[in-house]
């Protein structure tokens, strides 16, 4: 196979990854969202945000850094994967190697986490219970906070960019060969059809005391 460029292998290795995340350590702009989910605990004692409290500026680094890592490692692994066996490689690191990668950061910083999606690709992506109902109102703004069980935690969109259509846009827009492999891996792929600028999902992520 004739080696891929180095800008082609960054431009499809964003493609497939699909994250232009936001990282603002401002307050979030959508203070009633939170207000509304610590005003939702149930009885049961489901762990949720805790109104009007924001982590420590070191927690947000903490948070922030592993997301980095995080992504730093997917894009690695892909564009790897793209050079040796071009996109439909890079999907199958998607499908069987993300998940792992993910676990890995997440022991190594001492956290958990992890991504999911408006609409999901991989159904193992669910979204963790705290952050359900951000993900109901599909928000778009950088947001931490600190939840009932006294965790830090950081839920950061993604927003899709013009090079992730080709996994993530309008059918017609993805190629033959790429729609195969997404049915062969991801026979319950709901993640296309988004639009340049969408939003495409999160990182999420769970710091312990």
């Amino acid at each position: 196979m004739k080696p891929l460029s180095k800008n082609l292998l960054a431009f499809a290795t964003f493609a497939l990854l699909g994250v232009s995340v936001g990282c603002s350590n401002k307050m979030p702009e959508n203070a009633s969202a939170l207000a509304s989910l610590s005003s939702n605990r149930d009885l049961a004692g489901t762990v949720t945000i805790v109104e009007n409290q924001q982590p420590a500026e070191e927690q947000k680094q903490k948070l922030l850094a592993a997301k980095e890592e995080l992504f730093k490692r997917l894009s690695g692994r892909l564009m790897k994967a793209m050079a040796d066996g071009g996109p439909a490689a890079a999907i199958e690191v998607c499908q069987k190697e993300a998940v792992q990668i993910a676990k890995t950061v997440s022991e190594q910083h001492g956290l958990e986490i992890g991504r999911t999606g408006v609409r999901l690709r991989n159904p193992n992506n669910q979204a963790p219970k705290w952050a359900s109902e951000l993900v109901t109102a599909k928000s778009e703004t950088p947001t931490f906070a600190v939840l009932t069980n006294g965790h830090t935690t950081a839920f950061l969109p993604i927003k899709l960019q013009p090079q992730c259509l080709m996994c993530h846009g309008p059918k017609e827009l993805i190629s033959p060969d790429v729609q195969s492999q997404l049915s062969k891996l991801f026979p319950d792929d709901r993640a296309i059809g988004f639009k340049d600028g969408e939003l495409r999902g999160w990182f999420w992520v769970d710091l312990p005391n």
